[in-house]
């Protein structure tokens, strides 16, 4: 029936691709040509996963906030590489719902972790 809430069930997942230029970068440097994709920006990927993993399973009116994020940063991807975050749902506590992260630049793992969000109403 369409009258029926959406179901948000254990693995369910989402995966993003972003080009490494821009707001993305961090040099920890100073120069231009040892630019790479900053932490802040995996973890907005990471975040953004997993948005976009529960969106159309949530019900109009719902929305999810992050509230914990629990990732480390393997290693750089270079300025114009693209890199690729996957986020899969693992574990539901009622509202609460913790995702598994994951960022790779080619075959190269670089970045892992959890991240937390609740379902809240708007």
């Amino acid at each position: 029936m369409d009258d029926e809430p959406p179901v948000i069930e254990i693995g369910i997942s989402s995966t993003r691709n972003l080009i490494v230029e821009g707001a993305a970068l961090y040099s920890p440097t100073g120069r231009e040509e040892h630019s790479v994709l900053s932490s802040p920006a995996m973890i907005m990927e990471m975040e953004l996963a997993c948005v976009d993993a529960v969106h159309d399973h949530l019900s109009v009116g719902e929305a999810t906030v992050g509230f914990h994020v629990d990732v480390r940063h393997l290693a750089p991807a270079p300025q114009g590489s693209e890199v690729r975050t996957t986020a899969t749902l693992f574990e539901i506590a009622g509202k609460r719902l913790k995702f598994q992260v994951e960022t790779y630049c080619g075959d190269v793992h670089i970045g892992t972790g959890f991240h937390r969000r609740a379902i809240v109403r708007l």
